[in-house]
């Protein structure tokens, strides 16, 4: 948190790709363009929309069930995600960006933030590189792709102006006028304020983004404790946020099939995903201390638990470890999703050597797959454990957001 550099204008540009997926599906195929469509890791009815086209999203297809997105849109077409193939669009964007300035960091596969250079601190040239990048990324990337652009004193405040206008949108955002931008938003316009804190700050009164602003800093910190001040200072422009994305976690999660909703089939594709967040850890060189998994049931409660546990980082330790966990687990249904992850990340600096003669032999074959995997390609070797499930919960791509927590 820095409080001492006072926010100047024109500091920050945060670029925003729009309706990234689907828009690039219309890329590549052309038949696409101008109807709705949406993007879902499994595209049967119980499957979820995790992006819908500029046409869809028109006509009010969110994220969620596609079930819910074709009682919207009857009409509206499901693709499955490509993941490589936005990730090859999403390392062309950079390639773009790179030609306009090193001074950038991408916080996800469709988000990027810019800073600017002194040089290019005043609404002139805040304005050109904003127009030349959209124009560019049409021109060299694809003629579908848009980009909602916000330019201001911080990354919370650009990206807020960014969010203003979509899609293809750009729009600044100044200091001195940061009353008349919060007088037109409500409180979850706020990136970090959902419907849950909307209601916890109603109830003290703050009724809206620029009461807020509004709160002298004393009353905001009696008010909010120590988020009070975060928000104090955030609403004004001051860089208060880290950007850095941390692993936190490692896990990953899948929607089932229809012929893995049984209790053994979770379990199958759970040890997948147990097998596929393992090798994440050792590739990237981490120890875990600690475990969490959710199942989802159809029409009944989720079950979610976590726990610390001694470190490891081989698959048959965070199986055996994540099996303990499911025994509290009353399998009330049909279940519909599953996550696993694992947290309390440390960086390994060696490994200190066990006297458990197996737990030596799990991290030897462990380290094994991962050598064969790597050479020949993902999972060309799996454990006979998981290979009913080989084909479920296929690789996704990672979100990164910014996170504005104002209460616990």
């Amino acid at each position: 948190m820095s409080i001492n550099n006072p926010p100047k204008d024109f500091s920050i540009l945060f670029l925003d790709m729009n309706s990234f997926f689907a828009s690039v599906e219309q890329q590549v195929q052309p038949t696409l363009r101008g109807i709705p469509i949406g993007v879902a890791p499994y595209t049967g009815g119980t499957g979820c929309v995790i992006a819908a086209s500029k046409e869809a999203k028109g006509r009010g297809v969110k994220i969620g069930l596609v079930s819910e997105a074709k009682k919207l849109v009857p009409e509206i077409k499901i693709l499955e995600a490509r993941p490589a193939l936005y990730m090859l669009y999403h390392k062309e964007i950079k390639k773009v960006i790179e030609s306009f300035t090193p001074y950038f960091q991408p916080l996800s596969i469709d988000e990027f933030i810019i800073r600017l250079t002194p040089r290019d601190q005043n609404e002139l040239s805040a304005r050109k590189m904003a127009l030349g990048l959209k124009k560019t990324i049409r021109e060299k990337v694809g003629d579908s792709l848009t980009c909602s652009i916000g330019i201001g004193p911080s990354v919370f405040l650009a990206k807020m102006a960014g969010e203003r206008r979509k899609p293809d949108g750009l729009t600044l955002v100044e200091l001195e006028n940061l009353k008349q931008f919060y007088a037109g938003l409500q409180l979850t316009d706020l990136t970090g304020i959902n419907f849950r804190m909307e209601a916890q700050l109603k109830n003290l009164g703050i009724d809206s983004p620029l009461s807020l602003f509004n709160l002298e800093m004393g009353e905001m910190i009696r008010m909010l404790k120590h988020w009070g001040r975060l928000w104090y200072f955030r609403l004004r422009g001051f860089e208060v946020d880290d950007y850095v994305i941390k692993n936190k976690t490692i896990g990953h999660s899948a929607v089932l099939a229809p012929e893995f909703r049984t209790r053994s089939g979770a379990l199958s594709v759970l040890r997948k995903l147990v097998f596929k967040a393992g090798y994440r850890l050792r590739r990237e060189n981490y120890l875990a201390a600690g475990i969490n998994i959710s199942v989802n049931f159809m029409g009944s409660a989720g079950f979610h638990l976590s726990r610390k546990v001694a470190t490891f980082s081989d698959n048959a330790t965070f199986w055996a470890k994540t099996e303990e966990l499911l025994k509290s687990c009353p399998w009330p249904g049909r279940p519909i999703l599953v996550a696993v992850s694992a947290f309390n990340l440390t960086k390994k600096s060696g490994e200190q050597i066990s006297i458990f003669k197996e737990v030596e032999k799990s991290r030897a074959i462990s380290k094994a797959l991962d050598q064969i995997n790597d050479t020949f390609g993902a999972e060309t070797i799996v454990p006979a454990s998981v290979f009913l499930a080989k084909d479920s919960a296929p690789d996704r791509i990672p979100f990164g957001r910014p996170r504005y927590e104002i209460m616990h």
